[in-house]
């Protein structure tokens, strides 16, 4: 009996949150170093933000409107990679979080997974504090 509740706790258990209603996957990805994972949703109104433990309660959770706090970097259409950046302001502090991939390494099936992610903190007075990046291999892009 034991096992079957175990096993069934462990179908139960999500890898990840899923995005707030309305809201479609920007980035989703494990840190580099620290056991940490980074969660960005969106929609055409506003911009959600999670960060903490993989699989646990996120240390930070923000959602702001688009121009009240949050906005969007297009790609600008040239260069070897696509990517696109959302900006999150809490308070003095912005949080720019991007993602993107190679576009010659994606058609190409001998290179690694091409895509990338990160955030990059920064604060008003001092500029950035942080670069934290994505694990390769873990970054899903929603591109």
């Amino acid at each position: 009996m034991r096992g079957w509740i175990a096993a069934l706790l462990s179908v139960l258990a999500l890898p990840a949150a899923a995005c707030p209603e309305g809201q479609t996957l920007f980035l989703d990805c494990d840190m580099e170093r620290g056991g940490k994972a980074l969660q960005v949703c969106r929609s055409e109104t506003q911009v959600s933000y999670r960060f903490g433990p993989k699989g646990g309660t996120p240390e930070l959770a923000l959602t702001r409107p688009i121009g009240e706090g949050a906005e969007f970097v297009p790609w600008p259409g040239i260069g070897r990679t696509i990517w696109e950046a959302v900006r999150l302001r809490n308070n003095a502090v912005i949080y720019e979080v991007y993602a993107g991939f190679d576009k010659f390494d994606a058609v190409d099936d001998s290179k690694p997974d091409s895509r990338f992610g990160g955030v990059v903190v920064m604060q008003d007075e001092k500029g950035e504090i942080a670069h934290l990046k994505c694990r390769a291999g873990t970054v899903d892009y929603g591109f």
